[in-house]
């Protein structure tokens, strides 16, 4: 027998790769029986399959759950979709064969955006928990008496996710993730960061944790804050367009899985602008005078460019939700309405196992059942499903995950 389907970690990884976006010319023909004559409407019904096979071939993808076992293709949750738009289209060539008008186009096609997978990404709503951005350099946050940006961030994170379609963002900004910032790196988190976060997956009930650490808020020059003489404080503060004002803004992103703890994504942003208040001015983080300057105005637009990655970056991700009961063949997750899931649609069952490593750390792993769970009832904060068997025979218990690719 082969290995499971996917590694639920490796397969994290690729989905959050880079995406792509290209224009290119295709060719497709399209097929129309001629009723009562009437070669207008014929046409018109060619020209829509033509263009639904062009798009069709510049950006179709199938996703499944399932794999190849034994030589026999084993498929579950098949889907096909396109993610391209059409223009400049021009009719090549019309033919008459018989009762059927076909018809030849040429059209440039612009696809969306696609993830690693070729999935364009699914629609269902993910939740995601913004927890808080502490300080690398806790004295640097004295100059503009700043220090509430630790907490803050997630605020302001939280409202600008929350316009995103697809996204249900949860403030968690008092909630403060990495204890020992200097540790807090792209590949490994230190032990104790990753445990404490773990001990809050249950709390915060959330498919994606956001967190991160603010490197750098210094000045560039900080003689140009500092100055004692007179004379040149004040041609500084003349001078207020002058690089010598620039103020620093760092930051590590990281994204984690709610339901393992597995660092999936880590990014550092960083942007510059003039400070041009005094040493002495509590501006404070986030107020209308602190975005009014020049630095607050180039710190806002970093944080509409992370909101942005943000929201590309769980769209491609898989929509996942926690079992929270089970019942005969009946399977109950913690979504509801706000989901985006309707009776029908299909869930890939994962179980979920934890064991110690070498260091006596706890890890999660999540193995793909091959079970499918079929939604049935959709409530404000819960959804009902079955599978075609029993729960017990298949070891399916609370704390299991469903997933949707």
């Amino acid at each position: 027998m082969l290995r499971h389907f996917q590694d639920y970690f490796f397969s994290i990884i690729l989905l959050l790769s880079s995406t792509c976006a290209f224009a290119t010319t295709v060719e497709a023909t399209g097929q129309a029986l001629i009723v009562d004559n009437n070669i207008s409407n014929a046409r018109e019904q060619a020209i829509a399959d033509a263009k639904q096979q062009a798009s069709l071939q510049a950006a179709a993808y199938i996703s499944s759950t399932q794999q190849v076992e034994d030589g026999i293709l084993e498929i579950d949750n098949m889907r096909i979709s396109t993610a391209s738009q059409l223009s400049n289209i021009e009719i090549v060539e019309e033919k008459l064969f018989g009762k059927k008008l076909h018809v030849r186009i040429r059209a440039e096609i612009d696809t969306k955006t696609t993830c690693a997978n070729g999935n364009t990404g699914n629609s269902f709503r993910k939740s995601i928990a913004i927890t808080a951005f502490p300080l690398e350099h806790r004295l640097q946050a004295n100059l503009g008496s700043l220090i509430n940006i630790e907490s803050n961030i997630a605020t302001q994170l939280v409202s600008r996710l929350n316009t995103a379609p697809g996204i249900s963002a949860l403030n968690a900004g008092n909630l403060s993730l990495h204890k020992q910032l200097g540790t807090a790196t792209s590949r490994q988190l230190d032990s104790g960061a990753l445990t404490t976060m773990m001990a809050y997956t249950q709390q915060l009930e959330s498919q994606f944790i956001v967190s991160g650490v603010i490197r750098d808020l210094s000045m560039n020059n900080p003689n140009t804050i500092k100055e004692k003489n007179w004379l040149v404080d004040t041609y500084n503060t003349l001078d207020y367009k002058s690089k010598k004002h620039l103020r620093n803004f760092s930051l590590d992103l990281f994204i984690h899985d709610g339901f393992s703890g597995t660092l999936l994504e880590q990014k550092s942003y960083t942007t510059q602008g003039r400070w041009n208040h005094s040493e002495t001015d509590k501006v404070g983080f986030a107020t209308p005078e602190f975005f009014s300057g020049d630095y607050g105005q180039h710190v806002q637009q970093l944080l509409n460019d992370i909101s942005k990655d943000l929201s590309k970056s769980l769209r491609c991700l898989p929509f996942s939700a926690r079992i929270t009961r089970t019942e005969e063949n009946n399977l109950w997750i913690n979504a509801g309405k706000d989901s985006g899931l309707s009776r029908g649609d299909k869930l890939s069952i994962y179980r979920k196992t934890i064991f110690y490593n070498q260091s006596s750390y706890p890890t999660t792993e999540l193995i793909n059942t091959r079970l499918t769970m079929i939604v049935d009832e959709i409530q404000p904060t819960t959804v009902k499903g079955h599978i075609n068997s029993l729960t017990t025979q298949h070891n399916i218990q609370p704390d299991d995950i469903v997933m949707y690719w």
